[in-house]
């Protein structure tokens, strides 16, 4: 009964940690009944959302347990931590591990060092860089984009931990952002403010959670997947109403 109760901490934890880092449920739901069967467990029911997930299960002596885990901390997509959960998945099924031993694999596989936060930066600045070059900006729009670039990703760092509402976290990037590109249009550096604008929120655009709300549409998780699209529509006005503001209170010095 102790293994099953810790496979079952295992898997409603290795589920956070899947939807936290942008898995989409299918992949969820596949993974945990793959588990699942991997220790022989029967009367396997696997409920899940982006914010809950449920489980009950027996093991072959008939002991039952079950369990649910509410997900506060949101979606910050992570495509290597999600590599890696995904490989500790299929680990898992080939070869079944003692279920005390599940809890450490997973710390190993979320904790292992990825790139550096600098070298996250620099890439950040290289996709900026290629966005104005593809819609035509100019060497001072490129100046602020970059600028900009770099004042969000420190507010990626440092903000997120302030605010959790993704929506009250876009206005606010996307206000410094605008009201900075109309300030850098206003003394001659940047000679067009909505590239400057288009290309910097590329940063914050809810792309990878728009394909998993299609794909859950799709794959019949409607309700999901409705939630989850008019979650993106929100993020995405968010973005727009940034900008409307910015230009609102300061377009002025641009007229």
């Amino acid at each position: 009964m102790n293994d099953l109760n810790q496979l079952l901490e295992f898997i409603l934890k290795f589920s956070e940690r899947m939807l936290v880092s942008g898995a989409n449920l299918e992949r969820l739901d596949d993974s945990v009944y793959r588990i699942c069967d991997a220790y022989g467990c029967q009367d396997v029911h696997f409920f899940s959302l982006n914010c809950y997930v449920s489980l009950c299960m027996k093991d072959a002596e008939g002991n039952k347990a079950m369990g649910q885990r509410c997900i506060w901390s949101g979606t910050d997509t992570h495509l290597e931590n999600l590599s890696r959960l995904n490989q500790l998945s299929r680990r898992i099924c080939a070869e079944p591990p003692e279920p005390a031993a599940l809890e450490g694999m997973l710390n190993e596989a979320v904790n292992t060092k990825g790139y550096s936060q600098p070298m996250l930066l620099v890439g950040f600045l290289l996709a900026m860089a290629g966005l104005t070059g593809v819609f035509g900006g100019s060497m001072g729009d490129l100046v602020v984009v970059l600028f900009n670039t770099v004042l969000m990703f420190l507010a990626g760092l440092y903000l997120k931990r302030l605010i959790f509402n993704k929506v009250v976290f876009n206005v606010l990037c996307t206000f410094v952002v605008g009201s900075i590109a109309i300030g850098a249009q206003a003394i001659g550096l940047a000679s067009d403010l909505y590239t400057v604008m288009i290309v910097n929120s590329m940063m914050v655009i809810p792309g990878i959670s728009m394909v998993n709300s299609f794909r859950n549409i799709l794959c019949g998780n409607e309700i999901n997947g409705l939630v989850e699209f008019f979650k993106v529509i929100l993020e995405t006005m968010a973005i727009v109403g940034g900008f409307i503001l910015s230009i609102y209170l300061f377009g002025r010095t641009i007229a």
